[in-house]
């Protein structure tokens, strides 16, 4: 159940950061790249870690999310610049979940966060950070529920930290490859996987 947990955090996500361009727009503002995130979720005594590998190109229209537990692949996310679909690799599963209306990531965008919020001081910036040896803008959330911080840099979400009534996690980048080109496989569903109803 840990996969599951990650992947409904990261999915909730896609509704706290706007995104005014869709998949088949300039997202970001690197061509393709690689990613590589540490994630760790704390609920209660429960500490699990976990890992998040992020593919893109064509700027950010075609994505690829893999999410590791354990070091196992577990769970990917893509999108191939038209359709989004989720993998259960353990069951060899695909599910379409519709169009890709943002991708698979939120996109990491000060200017497209609500000007009432900013005005009422609930969303306001943070000195830079570098993570993963980019200078990050940042800014932080607060919500009645607490506090979400981001960091990011060329429209992508590098860093976030999620301190909720019940809930802790971070994600943050470990590793920035923005001169790897993806091979475009990486953005369908392999071969053998049985699509099945969406469940999102």
């Amino acid at each position: 159940m840990p996969t599951r947990i990650i992947a409904l955090i990261v999915i909730a996500l896609v509704g706290i950061l706007p995104s005014r361009l869709g998949a088949q727009e300039k997202k970001y503002d690197v061509k393709s790249g690689i990613i590589t995130y540490e994630t760790v979720t704390i609920e209660g005594r429960v500490r699990i870690a976990g890992r998040i590998v992020l593919y893109f190109d064509q700027y950010g229209r075609q994505e690829c999310k893999d999410t590791y537990v354990n070091g196992i692949l577990k769970e990917s996310v893509l999108c191939d610049g038209r359709t989004v679909y989720t993998l259960w690799h353990d069951q060899r599963i695909v599910f379409k979940r519709g169009p890709a209306t943002s991708g698979t990531e939120v996109r990491f965008d000060w200017e497209a966060m609500p000007v009432t919020e900013k005005a009422e001081g609930h969303i306001k910036r943070l000195p830079p950070l570098t993570i993963a040896g980019q200078v990050c803008e940042a800014f932080e959330r607060i919500t009645p529920a607490g506090v979400i911080k981001y960091a990011g840099a060329n429209h992508i979400l590098l860093d976030c930290e999620r301190n909720l009534k019940g809930e802790n996690w971070v994600m943050r980048a470990v590793s920035v490859d923005e001169t790897s080109s993806v091979p475009p496989s990486k953005f369908v569903p392999p071969a053998g996987y049985v699509e099945r109803e969406t469940h999102f």
